[in-house]
């Protein structure tokens, strides 16, 4: 399933989730992110994607909206036949089930698995993901390097990798989960660092023998997560616009600025993923502050316009 088209299906299942009423075809295909080009295109789009979310079992209800009349229909999922309630989950839990779910994917659980996706998305908008923010471990390269750096960071054992287009040969600490990422801490010439593992480039290397290093007494990995936290946190104002961006309101509030735009306020500690998230939604949403933010997204779409 491509990213464009789980975008859609989350989009499409939260509107008609948080709907009080059955909507038309034309409310759907004018509120619901995803849904472009000729009214005969967006008819195929849609009874595909209804099709798909049946599939999972996902229950559609379907409803005339005028008594006298069968050519005009309404859609509403009620949320009692969803069978997941917000309520039961904390936001660790539901990062925990969003990367069993992304595993199993690739496994013969694919189809259940993408239902359990779509339902968690579809609670609590992406858990700061999609394919791009998903803490998704594939059955393949992934996996080997998460579990191979679990063994590294049990055993003490030395790691060599290329991280950003420099080869690091580093001391691992721990492992951590935030915002849907796993990242490795260890010492790096010297310094203690965080690495995203989906950023290591191609294969790492085992260096050493088992317990080749000894970690510092006075390391706690849950301090240097804290301190790193506050240290790069940093708050985004965007443009969100209006009946767009869906997953992005369930998450976080929105201000009314005027009869096309809303205002939002976004917590962030990576600035790239903060940058990541906001080219997803491309024209749906414009960035206020901070200024380095604003300018660096502008430097990559001119990128992305220049080939």
């Amino acid at each position: 399933m491509s990213d464009q088209k789980t975008e859609r299906l989350i989009n499409l299942t939260l509107a008609l989730l948080a709907s009080k009423r059955y909507l038309s075809k034309s409310e759907i295909f004018n509120t619901v992110a995803g849904y472009s080009g000729s009214s005969e295109s967006m008819e195929r789009m849609f009874e595909r994607d209804k099709d798909e979310l049946r599939n999972l079992g996902i229950q559609i209800e379907v409803k005339a909206l005028d008594p006298l009349f069968d050519d005009e229909q309404g859609y509403l999922i009620a949320s009692d036949t969803f069978q997941i309630n917000t309520d039961d989950f904390t936001n660790d839990d539901l990062v925990l089930l969003n990367m069993a779910a992304n595993l199993w994917s690739s496994s013969d659980l694919g189809e259940e698995a993408k239902t359990a996706l779509l339902k968690i998305h579809s609670i609590s908008g992406p858990i700061n993901n999609d394919q791009i923010f998903a803490g998704s471990i594939l059955d393949n390269q992934d996996a080997k390097i998460l579990t191979g750096i679990f063994e590294a960071v049990d055993k003490q054992i030395e790691l060599r990798f290329r991280y950003k287009g420099s080869i690091r040969q580093v001391k691992p600490y721990g492992l951590f989960t935030q915002n849907g990422f796993w990242y490795l801490v260890a010492q790096d010439d010297g310094t203690v660092k965080q690495f995203k593992l989906i950023r290591i480039q191609g294969d790492f290397t085992l260096l050493s023998k088992n317990n080749s290093f000894l970690k510092p007494k006075d390391f706690n990995l849950r301090s240097f997560i804290e301190n790193s936290s506050r240290a790069e946190e940093a708050t985004a104002e965007i443009m969100v616009r209006k009946n767009q961006a869906l997953s992005l309101r369930n998450q976080f509030s929105v201000t009314e600025i005027d009869e096309d735009w809303d205002l939002m306020k976004i917590n962030f500690n990576s600035q790239e993923e903060m940058i990541e998230r906001v080219l997803w939604y491309l024209d749906s949403i414009k960035v206020l502050s901070p200024n380095d933010l604003r300018n660096e997204i502008l430097n990559r779409l001119k990128e992305l316009a220049d080939g």
